[in-house]
């Protein structure tokens, strides 16, 4: 009998080749799509997730004193760590990570100099964070600020595998030689902390000295602390808060709020400012799961508008079926065999969609998304699983409705007396609302991201070098490196400095002031090589007797502190009395999602961090290549660290440009299978009315005559499907648009032309079937009658 019930699919594949095609090539992108996104959220969702103490991990954060901040800051005091871990017994563990790239050179062997992500921790890290040991020990390996551990990938590098590298000594950043104790599997891609190396925090940075233990001062280091079981976090935060409050009384910095957050919520924690290299709104996370359901959505609805149609074309077949004495049982299992073998054919081409596109959207969003649907048979069971439920979603309906007629109704009208007109148009209402709220989610996001890189950032960001570091022996001639650069042709202009927009130092708080400072250590001709304008008073001049007592303020500073008369020439209390000399216009020092904050620029004094380079726009490529040359011949041989400006503000929104290049693509892909099911629809309302329009053709009409009647319908459905758009559009972008500190606003003349375009392409799919079917000769369609 199934034999039979295939023989049957295949024979109708092959007999309705386009209708066939067009259920297996809409069914096959809508499952790719959906599994690639399924999986691209299950990646998401597994950050931090492997870590066997997840539940009792949480991040320390606190609330921001600059008004229209973030609610909350991960860069917390250093002094708060050993503090709480003696006074409240609730907490098991603490450590402070310091998590950015550093310096690591393997003493003895040649150019050994590496940039490398380092976590820098307090030893009981070890004690919560889980490490797959792979060489020596984790025990007691940052215990007395001598020993670090190393990951696979750098152990091999360095000294040609795990076991070898146990023992060797290696320098990160300024510290004093350490000792690899062990040897840990990489992190997976999946982790909020990124870490390739791990050392003690006192050893890596230890030029702090004794600022470690005061309060008024934050290097922008992380908190972390294991709770122990069945503890109330909120008690604990608490704790911590009175804690910190008596802690820190009169030392110049106020604790108004802490909070505990989940290990889980750090790679969404988009409203907390920290050091997070990757982080995720979750509203994208959403975002992604209505576009998987609305394409998996019309790709089943193409389905079921499809089979509609065909099963009134099977009428007879069905009355000869059931005149032969088959049971209504029997034609039911025909159409959910047929619906079977379409979702098969379209399983196995999903697959392999997967497969091959899974690479190119790594590349295209810069991300290893280490997923294979092959490589899991447990998700692969799971998808052939869910893959048969929506073969059997597709054939009830159609099953239903092709199976409950009665033969003496079938040969009476010859295609039986149901109508599947209201659920067809209802099917392409929706697709057409999909389709075109998708190009203006697309349009929008795009528009607000081109705004967020590039509009009234307040400096330039274009031609711009960055010198980020300096060997030892380079720190000792930073003004012969300078002066020797200037005269490299292309050069225009230098300036050393602490910060540069999107690398900024941690911030400092004082306690005459109801904020807190963020600091720019900068000389003279900094804000001529970055463009940032001086609004009010004067620049920095060489000949300043008194240099060290002078200062610069932006102009969120100069509100916050609201002096009578103006800033200019007003005393601030920083520990010491600083004159102000000019005010700063505002610019955006970090990204455009958070707000501009207070901030001090002070003369520099030393050490020389960065050096700024302003390049002239032509032959950049020629101009580099010179410095690097120049810079090797002074240093005694050192390479060049460094990065172009444009690119750091750039990777600032790494993650929306992931997230938007996403969003493009899957428009693409749900707009190619609304667009399939909007042209299997048009195509077989236009055949349904093929008799119609003989008649017509016959009796005079004109071609703009019978092209008016075929899709007047089709009309009206765009302009119902718009107008259910249009609200929701507005209410979701100009939702998602409040979550940034600066935005656009609603782009409603691009949203028009986006909805002009979806219009072009809807109405384009009825007239071309409506055009091929007028062209049909009248003698053919009605020599039946």
């Amino acid at each position: 009998m199934i034999k039979n019930y295939l023989k049957t699919a295949i024979r109708n594949i092959r007999r309705n080749k386009l209708y066939a095609g067009l259920n297996i090539l809409g069914l096959s992108i809508g499952l790719g799509s959906f599994f690639i996104i399924y999986l691209f959220l299950q990646n998401e969702l597994a950050y931090d997730q492997f870590h066997e103490k997840k539940d009792r991990i949480y991040r320390v954060v606190h609330a921001l004193n600059n008004v229209g901040s973030h609610k909350y800051g991960a860069g917390i005091t250093p002094a708060l760590g050993p503090a709480i871990r003696e006074e409240v017994p609730e907490i098991e563990a603490y450590s402070r990570l310091d998590n950015w790239n550093k310096s690591v050179i393997i003493p003895g062997i040649a150019d050994s100099t590496d940039n490398v992500q380092t976590a820098s921790v307090d030893p009981e890290f070890l004690d919560f964070f889980h490490l797959e040991i792979l060489a020596g020990s984790k025990e007691n390996a940052l215990d007395n600020d001598a020993g670090v551990l190393l990951n696979e990938s750098k152990a091999i590098r360095y000294f040609g595998s795990p076991q070898a590298a146990l023992g060797q000594t290696l320098k990160v950043s300024r510290s004093k030689p350490l000792l690899v104790k062990g040897v840990f599997k990489d992190l997976p891609k999946t982790t909020s902390i990124k870490a390739e190396l791990i050392a003690p925090i006192m050893a890596v940075n230890s030029y702090r000295g004794d600022n470690m233990t005061k309060w008024n001062l934050s290097y922008g280091d992380q908190l972390y602390v294991l709770l122990a079981f069945g503890v109330d976090p909120n008690l604990v935060s608490e704790k911590i808060l009175k804690v910190g409050k008596e802690k820190s009384k009169g030392k110049g910095v106020e604790f108004k709020d802490v909070q505990l957050q989940p290990l889980r919520d750090v790679h969404f924690s988009l409203t907390t400012a920290g050091p997070v290299q990757e982080k995720t709104d979750k509203q994208y996370i959403f975002i992604f799961t209505l576009v998987a359901i609305f394409i998996l959505v019309c790709a089943v609805f193409n389905y079921i508008s499809l089979a509609l149609s065909q099963s009134v074309e099977r009428t007879k077949e069905i009355g000869i079926r059931k005149v032969a004495g088959a049971v209504r049982f029997q034609l039911f299992r025909q159409f959910i065999t047929e619906s079977f073998l379409h979702v098969i054919l379209s399983f196995l081409v999903a697959i392999i969609l997967v497969e091959l596109l899974t690479p190119e959207l790594e590349n295209l969003i810069g991300r290893d998304l280490e997923f294979s649907v092959l490589d899991e048979p447990v998700l692969l069971i799971e998808s052939i699983v869910f893959s048969m439920v929506v073969a059997v979603l597709c054939a009830l309906y159609p099953a239903y409705l092709s199976t409950r007629l009665s033969v003496v109704q079938i040969f009476r009208s010859g295609r039986g007396s149901f109508s599947t007109k209201r659920l067809i148009n209802a099917v392409s209402v929706f697709q057409i609302v999909v389709f075109v709220v998708l190009i203006c989610v697309a349009v929008t996001a795009n528009k607000q991201m081109y705004f967020m890189r590039n509009e009234n950032l307040g400096f330039d960001k274009e031609t711009q070098v960055v010198i980020s570091r300096f060997s030892r022996e380079a720190s000792t001639k930073v003004e012969l490196i300078k002066n020797e650069l200037l005269a490299v042709p292309g050069v225009v202009s230098a300036s050393f400095a602490s910060s540069v927009p999107s690398r900024v130092m941690g911030s400092m708080a004082y306690s005459e002031y109801p904020f807190t400072w963020h600091a720019f250590e900068i000389d003279e001709n900094y804000l001529d090589v970055l463009g940032i304008k001086l609004k009010e008073g004067r620049n920095f001049l060489p000949e300043d007797s008194d240099s060290a007592n002078v200062v610069l303020i932006n102009e969120t500073a100069a509100k916050n502190l609201d002096f009578e008369g103006g800033a200019i020439g007003k005393t601030l209390h920083l520990g010491k009395d600083m004159r102000i000399i000019g005010i700063v216009e505002d610019f955006h020092f970090n990204s455009k999602k958070e707000p501009i904050e207070a901030t001090l620029f002070k003369p520099i004094q030393g050490p020389f961090y960065r050096l700024v380079l302003k390049l002239a726009p032509q032959k950049i490529g020629t101009t580099m290549d010179a410095i690097k040359a120049k810079y090797r011949s002074v240093t005694g041989g050192d390479e060049m660290n460094f990065f172009f400006l444009e690119d750091q503000i750039n990777s600032q929104y790494k993650q929306e440009n992931v997230m938007i290049t996403l969003i493009n693509t899957f428009v693409v892909v749900a707009g190619v299978v609304a667009f399939i099911g909007l042209f299997g629809i048009s195509g077989y309302s236009a055949r349904r009315r093929l008799k119609e329009m003989s008649i017509r053709k016959v009796l005079g009409a004109s071609f703009m005559a019978i092209q008016k009647t075929l899709n007047w319908s089709g009309f009206m459905r765009l302009a119902l499907a718009t107008l259910i758009a249009i609200p929701v559009v507005y209410y979701w972008m100009d939702s998602w648009l409040s979550s940034f500190a600066y935005r656009i606003e609603l782009p409603i003349g691009l949203i028009i032309l986006a909805i002009l375009i979806a219009s072009v392409i809807v109405l384009s799919t009825a007239i071309l079937h409506s055009i091929r079917a007028y062209l049909i000769n009248p003698v053919d369609v009605l020599k039946e009658e």
